[in-house]
């Protein structure tokens, strides 16, 4: 709580290492959307084919390949100081300039939603159950005490 019993804005930047612990794109709520598809279609190639990752530069590559390595729910259980750790290692292997210039546009984003806010897509399935509760963003920044408490695309960003 801040000041007078006003809630604290959660702070999360859309960073390399919450982009890919996100699972916004596995959601269920944007399963139908035809707007989200190419975006998470857009994603998946990048991170899959290794002729679309020759964009990367070499330190980016070797986040994206320790990223690959793991086991997603090697990543899902890590505890908060793992994170930070991993966090810590993809900033050594990346250059100021390129932390810099990879801040991603929202536009072409299918989440991380707890960053960036309401989605762009205006055609998600909003009965359909959230995901939110079982990310690893999620547990890390303990979005679990914030308001809103789901549903991130729709809400916007935790506070």
């Amino acid at each position: 709580m801040g000041f007078f019993g006003q809630r604290k804005e959660i702070v999360i930047m859309p960073t390399y290492d919450v982009i890919m612990k996100c699972q916004c794109p596995t959601c269920p709520v944007q399963t139908d959307s035809a707007c989200a598809k190419p975006k998470i279609t857009a994603r998946n190639e990048m991170l899959q084919n290794p002729e679309k990752r020759q964009l990367f530069s070499p330190g980016m590559m070797r986040n994206v390949e320790m990223m690959m390595n793991r086991n997603p729910q090697t990543i899902r259980d890590m505890t908060k100081e793992q994170m930070q750790g991993m966090s810590d290692e993809m900033m050594k292997n990346t250059s100021k300039e390129e932390i810099e210039s990879m801040a991603p546009k929202v536009e072409n984003m299918p989440g991380p939603y707890c960053a960036y806010g309401v989605s762009v897509c205006k055609d998600l399935d909003f009965s359909k159950a959230c995901i939110c509760s079982g990310c690893q963003v999620f547990k890390g920044y303990s979005l679990n005490k914030a308001k809103p408490t789901l549903y991130y695309c729709k809400y916007g960003k935790p506070a």
